[in-house]
């Protein structure tokens, strides 16, 4: 009976950006760290805050608010960077804040409704009911497969 239950639902790590909740699959998250030492990169898009070193690997970072045209919280005392595994690179993606993990029933799991398309709903996977709170699941290869490098695995 437990395997059942556990099938039905589905685990995410929601975070702040500016005003709203967006939560990302949690197998994608390989740690949350605060903001290090950042080595900017020459001529590179504007949401891309550099290069950092975690643990003898390279690794870029990328400011999602800027990548989703969003304005950042007035308050930045707890922003942080989420190290996404992406299968042969890590990314590290710079929020205003990270909430909690969720365990979301694959039922409260919905679809995007039909929206002008903007830069935020072209990433956009569902979105999650989770108590009385609705996040947005953000497609996370599809948001910053374009945006790095080769920063592969070790």
């Amino acid at each position: 009976m437990s395997e059942n239950l556990s099938s039905q639902h589905q685990r995410f790590l929601e975070f702040q950006l500016g005003e709203e909740s967006y939560a990302v699959e949690l197998l994608k998250v390989r740690e949350v760290i605060t903001l290090p030492d950042l080595t900017p990169i020459p001529k590179s898009p504007p949401h891309v805050c550099g290069l950092m070193n975690l643990r003898g690997l390279v690794l870029t970072v990328i400011d999602l608010r800027k990548r989703l045209s969003i304005q950042p919280s007035k308050d930045q005392s707890e922003s942080a960077v989420i190290i996404f595994d992406l299968g042969d690179r890590l990314v590290g993606a710079y929020v205003d804040s990270i909430c909690r993990v969720i365990s979301v029933m694959e039922d409260a799991i919905k679809p995007v409704p039909e929206a002008e398309n903007t830069v935020v709903t072209q990433h956009l996977k569902s979105v999650l009911q989770f108590q009385s709170k609705l996040s947005l699941w953000l497609d996370v290869d599809k948001l910053l497969g374009g945006t790095v490098s080769n920063n592969k695995v070790a």
